[in-house]
């Protein structure tokens, strides 16, 4: 591309290479964020007002805080399509 500048080097050859690992660095980037209970529930147990609660730390809190077995179990049921539907948009 005799002539281009920075930017349209950078959107018409730079991007389209780099686009597979984005898509992987995205998937992980999201599928271990979502189940990543550890961190969160060791730092800040969901924080103040629900602030950095995620779906595992919220299905423990309704599963074994409170006992709501059910409502944990919906919780959890709803990761899986969730994530499926995260891994197929970007592998697709």
């Amino acid at each position: 591309m005799d002539g281009a500048g920075s930017a349209a080097r950078f959107w018409r050859i730079t991007l389209p290479l780099l686009r597979p690992v984005l898509a992987t660095v995205l998937l992980f980037s999201v599928v271990m964020t979502s189940s990543d209970f550890a961190t969160v529930f060791v730092l800040t147990r969901g924080g103040p007002v629900n602030t950095t609660q995620i779906l595992a730390t919220l299905a423990f809190k309704f599963g074994l805080a409170t006992g709501d077995l059910g409502n944990a179990a919906a919780i959890s049921l709803y990761l899986f399509p969730v994530l499926a539907l995260a891994t197929y948009v970007q592998c697709a």
